[in-house]
């Protein structure tokens, strides 16, 4: 027997057993509402009892596992308990009902004298809600507990990934390559020069101040790219399209700085951009609040991909507890999603 099956018979065991002590606790503390006529045999309407009060409990944990997953009790407490018992009541009431029902219609008559529902449907509750509060109690403090270990996870792994950032990001060899373009511009393009320079330096501090912010608007994270790109197109021309097509009403949310700088920078060292084969890159809003990053593939056959980049993208959004991102090739394409993040 496996050991959540043997959990479960051992739950069954226990509700069953404190279920009869609470009929018995019932009708002893108030004899004169339980004093009552059954219309089915009594051994039967004992199996019922157990049957029915153990569904409600069964099917409460079920709920409670199924919440878990879905608003755990970390996002928002209060709501999260107030939906919790607002289910425990409906499905007990559903599991109540269904016996009386059937015997009404069957034979036109209760189980048992009218006011008997009442008093068991508000038993079931309370004993029902006591039981799970066990559940509910071990699941909120673990989660809690859970909680403050993945903070200091995540804090400790932001200082890595700022110090990924400065290390990575601001690498001497895009540096050395936009000052080279420069000093051409400066003696070929001076008008553009200047334009050159400003774009240059407003993507220096983007990326320096990206550091102090673990999430950024779209609309910021685009207008940097828009920088970046033009210090690109400057280096290689007509080698690089670049096509944005984002709706408007997902510029507002956010994205982890850099993230798209990151999958851009991996798509011009990994693949032939010039004027025969051009590098085409898109970014589109896609379905449930993403976006859909893709370029075409012209893989360089010496570059070796060890997809870091993108492995510690993934882990970002993993800290930040947002599942979605993907990536990956399709249709001769390499297509990323990234789910984007409500304010």
């Amino acid at each position: 027997m496996s050991k959540n099956n043997r959990n479960t018979l051992i739950r069954i065991v226990l509700v069953s057993f404190f279920s009869i002590a609470v009929m018995r606790l019932v009708s002893i503390a108030m004899p004169e509402k339980t004093e009552y006529q059954l219309q089915i045999p009594k051994e039967l309407f004992l199996f019922c009892y157990l049957l029915f009060l153990n569904l409600i409990i069964e099917g409460s944990l079920f709920f409670d596992r199924y919440l878990n997953r879905k608003r755990p009790w970390y996002y928002n407490p209060q709501k999260r308990l107030f939906i919790q018992i607002g289910i425990i009541i409906l499905w007990t009431f559903i599991c109540i009902a269904i016996p009386f029902t059937i015997q009404y219609f069957n034979n036109g008559q209760s189980l048992i004298y009218p006011n008997a529902p009442v008093i068991i449907f508000i038993c079931s509750v309370i004993f029902s809600i006591g039981f799970i509060s066990i559940s509910i109690a071990i699941n909120f403090f673990k989660q809690w507990k859970d909680s403050l270990l993945d903070a200091e996870h995540y804090k400790q792994e932001k200082l890595k990934a700022d110090y990924r950032v400065l290390q990575n990001q601001v690498n001497p060899h895009f540096l050395f390559n936009s000052l080279n373009v420069l000093i051409s511009e400066i003696k070929h393009n001076p008008t553009n020069a200047e334009n050159f320079t400003r774009k240059l330096s407003k993507v220096y501090r983007y990326v320096l101040q990206s550091k102090n912010h673990d999430l950024i608007s779209l609309n910021k994270e685009l207008e940097f790219i828009d920088s970046f790109i033009f210090l690109h197109k400057v280096r290689i021309g007509n080698a690089l399209e670049y096509v944005v097509n984002i709706s408007n009403e997902i510029q507002p949310m956010q994205i982890p700085p850099l993230t798209l700088q990151i999958l851009i920078e991996n798509a011009l060292k990994h693949n032939i951009a010039n004027a025969e084969n051009v590098l085409k890159i898109s970014i589109e809003s896609g379905s449930d609040n993403t976006l859909i990053v893709s370029n075409n593939l012209q893989i360089i056959d010496t570059v070796n991909s060890t997809y870091t980049g993108l492995a510690n993208l993934s882990k970002r959004f993993e800290l930040i507890k947002k599942d979605g991102f993907t990536y990956g090739k399709q249709e001769g394409k390499f297509v990323v999603t990234i789910p984007l993040i409500e304010e």
